[in-house]
């Protein structure tokens, strides 16, 4: 598949196929391995608008998100091989292709572009999980803590954290965005933050 798949996709194939014969992404993805390019077309146009949309929420920008996209598809082909199709625990190509996408976002934050709103989030996560006084350290030394401490967290429970204080979004917003229920949005956060304060006082 060539390195421009991922650009210039018309929205309207982003709702793919969804018809009893459509391949699943799974049977896609082994094509794209065997070499069919026709296969990765399918894939982004299948997730265009999703993964689009996703990206805007937590971005805040359409250009940035078309940026992002186009390297979400770009690292997919260089890591395909580090798909599993066949594990039941993986939450399949739409969740392998989200946590890309949240990489990337994550990779941006940390740059100096954003330096500020990530200091921000990083101040909001910190009042979060702020350890008792005895366990506190200063200045830096708490923020590096905490950095460690959040790439601890479950992938799951670390993306709503992001989402939450990073992108400013409601938990009604994160739900969507993710496609679980509230409540399962809610509970991620709540274990998040139980384990970052955890992680802080040891």
């Amino acid at each position: 598949m060539p390195a421009s798949l991922a650009s210039d996709v018309p929205a309207e194939g982003a709702a793919g196929a969804t018809g009893a014969s459509a391949p699943s992404d799974e049977e896609l993805v082994e094509q794209l391995r065997d070499g069919a390019a026709s296969a990765g077309e399918q894939l982004v146009k299948r997730y265009f608008q999703p993964l689009m949309r996703y990206l805007v929420r937590i971005v805040g920008s359409d250009h940035l998100a078309e940026e992002l996209h186009q390297q979400t598809w770009l690292s997919v082909l260089d890591h395909l091989e580090k798909f599993d199709v066949k594990s039941p625990s993986g939450g399949g190509f739409k969740a392998w292709l989200f946590r890309i996408a949240t990489n990337k976002a994550n990779d941006h934050w940390r740059s100096a572009g954003r330096e500020r709103s990530a200091k921000e989030g990083m101040k909001l996560i910190a009042e979060e999980a702020a350890p008792r006084a005895d366990h506190r350290l200063e200045g830096a030394e708490q923020e590096q803590k905490l950095l460690r401490a959040i790439e601890k967290l479950p992938e799951a429970q670390r993306q709503v954290l992001m989402l939450r204080y990073y992108s400013n979004l409601k938990f009604v917003e994160i739900a969507d965005l993710l496609g679980c229920p509230l409540n399962t949005a809610l509970g991620r956060m709540h274990k998040a933050t139980m384990k970052l304060k955890q992680l802080m006082e040891s």
